[in-house]
């Protein structure tokens, strides 16, 4: 397997935190338009998730391993209980912020590798 430069890895990783501030941003105002209309939906799940997944965003920015470790378990088990109640809107793109955070996981994973160990690229 071809080793990865480290700008790719840092691409990856930055792809990574980038989705979780979007996708948290999203939610939360997800959450505001769902108050403003009065939905049946509670708007106060959508901004804790949200601001939750842009907390995870911020420690996965600073370099965390293990808050893009966990926000990637939690959007997977959000996901996979989400179509087990029958809801496919937006699996797409699911799957494809799944991706992203899959790719920035082994990248920084890789990255936190190179810095322990000694001349290495």
């Amino acid at each position: 397997m071809k080793a990865l430069d480290e700008s790719k890895l840092r691409r990856r990783y930055r792809n990574a935190y980038v989705a979780l501030y979007v996708i948290g941003a999203l939610t939360i105002l997800l959450g505001l338009v769902a108050a403003l209309a009065r939905a049946q939906v509670l708007p106060e799940v959508f901004a804790v998730e949200g601001a939750i997944l842009i907390v995870f965003g911020y420690f996965t920015m600073r370099g965390s391993l293990l808050a893009l470790g966990i926000a990637t378990g939690l959007y997977a088990i959000d996901g996979v209980l989400t179509a087990a109640a029958g809801s496919y809107q937006g699996i797409v793109i699911r799957v494809l912020i799944l991706y992203f955070l899959i790719q920035g996981l082994i990248a920084l994973r890789e990255l936190k590798r190179r810095e322990t160990t000694p001349g290495t690229s």
